[in-house]
């Protein structure tokens, strides 16, 4: 993206990347809706209609501190992105399939895994049902895999052996079934 003719397309795409704005949103920014003190970005014109504030990511503030020239009007110079954007892609060796509102479904996804509301994503995004920020929400299966262990249950076992004999064991859930007879403490069979 630094490589791109298009000399603002870097910075643009990190704030797609930092807050999940639409295209739109991003491209027309302006100074007064960016409040640096406060760490946010107002948006007034929105898909939905409906006024909303962004905090900022210290990535979003440092790109957006950092652009030079007088802080009135539009944040970056009109004009369309589109073919800039999609050279870079082709550059980066991306799927050619990803257009710059996969840096919207990007956010979406990361934030939840980084333990983000789907409640928060919702209002951060702009959403009018939470079935549409599902929508944007996708995670990995290595992602559901650690939060499934996340909520382990550590439980006490009693295993017999072939000869009848009790042994007892602290497993944590998910086990995997032994050819060993398993049962509860309280000598009912578990529910695998």
């Amino acid at each position: 993206m630094r490589a791109s003719r298009t000399k603002h397309l870097h910075d643009v795409v990190v704030v797609a990347l930092e807050t999940g704005l639409r295209q739109a949103e991003v491209l027309g920014l302006e100074w007064n809706r960016i409040d640096l003190s406060r760490g946010v970005i107002r948006l007034e014109k929105t898909k939905s209609g409906k006024r909303r504030e962004v905090p900022m990511r210290q990535r979003v503030y440092e790109v957006l501190a950092a652009r030079g020239g007088e802080r009135k009007g539009r944040v970056w110079p009109v004009g369309n992105i589109r073919s800039a954007f999609e050279a870079a892609v082709e550059t980066a060796q991306l799927d050619k399939e990803f257009t710059f509102h996969g840096c919207r479904r990007h956010f979406a996804s990361w934030f939840v895994m980084q333990g983000g509301s789907l409640s928060a994503l919702q209002q951060l995004l702009g959403h009018a049902t939470l079935a549409m920020t599902m929508k944007y929400a996708h995670v990995g299966a290595g992602h559901l895999r650690d939060e499934v262990a996340k909520t382990e249950r550590r439980a006490a076992v009693v295993f017999y052996d072939s000869k009848e004999k009790a042994r007892s064991a602290t497993i944590s859930a998910p086990c995997l079934v032994s050819p060993l007879r398993a049962v509860s403490s309280d000598g009912r069979a578990p529910d695998f």
